[in-house]
């Protein structure tokens, strides 16, 4: 009950970050010179679920795209439970990937073990460790195009996926967590933050990032404050009645 209640607190903020988030994308789209790469993995990505999803037949040859990428987000995301697994101490005894669901069998949960696969762009952070590696061996290395394309593109397969896996069946990471409502209210908060992180670190002169955390707090505080505004004198109205 109490996540119950925590997340519905937390839902004008999830919904106030994601669209933050949007608009500071929107913004790096716009305004930044350097942001061409990172656009065009974005639209790649995006353009190639949507054919993969809507015009190829799934069963046939040209279907194998969508197959290997569907395959490809069940292994992140199992890997990812399995990691965040270790990082809170548990162990992993058994991994099981295929194309239509994984399953990860570790001895300790929790919400953050849970969630964590919707939270953590783990194609994203592969990238990026890739990429220090690379600088590592060849400091005068060109690959800044690539980096950024690759990050655009792992980041939109992250975000549709995600989504994707959400809608089209139910869940029990979410139930596990702490409800759906509770769990989808943290996925949109935590993904809404990291998207901001992210895109400040990588265009830091585009993105204010402060700014934007706290226009999403100050909007999801006016909503809160405009409900109340509007329910109290129901309230009081319920009470006198009872208390009658």
């Amino acid at each position: 009950m109490l996540r119950l209640f925590v997340g519905v607190l937390l839902q004008p903020l999830a919904a106030s970050i994601a669209w933050s988030a949007a608009k500071a994308l929107g913004g790096v789209a716009m305004r930044s010179s350097a942001a061409g790469p990172f656009v065009a993995g974005l639209a790649l990505a995006t353009v190639t679920w949507l054919i993969g999803r809507h015009v190829f037949d799934p069963i046939g040859p040209l279907g194998r795209v969508g197959r290997s990428a569907r395959w490809s987000y069940v292994a992140g995301h199992e890997l990812t439970h399995a990691l965040a697994a270790w990082a809170m101490g548990g162990s992993v005894s058994a991994m099981k990937i295929e194309e239509k669901g994984g399953h990860v069998d570790v001895s300790e949960s929790n919400a953050f073990v849970a969630l964590a696969p919707y939270c953590l762009p783990l194609y994203s952070l592969l990238v990026v460790l890739g990429y220090r590696v690379l600088l590592w061996l060849k400091p005068d290395s060109q690959a800044d195009a690539l980096f950024l394309l690759l990050m655009g593109a792992t980041l939109a397969f992250h975000a549709l996926m995600t989504c994707q896996t959400i809608t089209e069946a139910k869940q029990p990471d979410l139930e596990a967590a702490g409800g759906k409502v509770f769990s989808l209210s943290v996925i949109g908060c935590v993904n809404g933050v990291l998207v901001l992180a992210l895109l400040k670190t990588l265009f830091p002169e585009t993105v204010a990032f402060g700014v934007h955390l706290r226009e999403a707090g100050r909007d999801a505080w006016w909503f809160w404050t405009g409900a109340w505004r509007l329910l109290w004198p129901a309230l009081q109205n319920l009470a006198r009645r009872f208390g009658r």
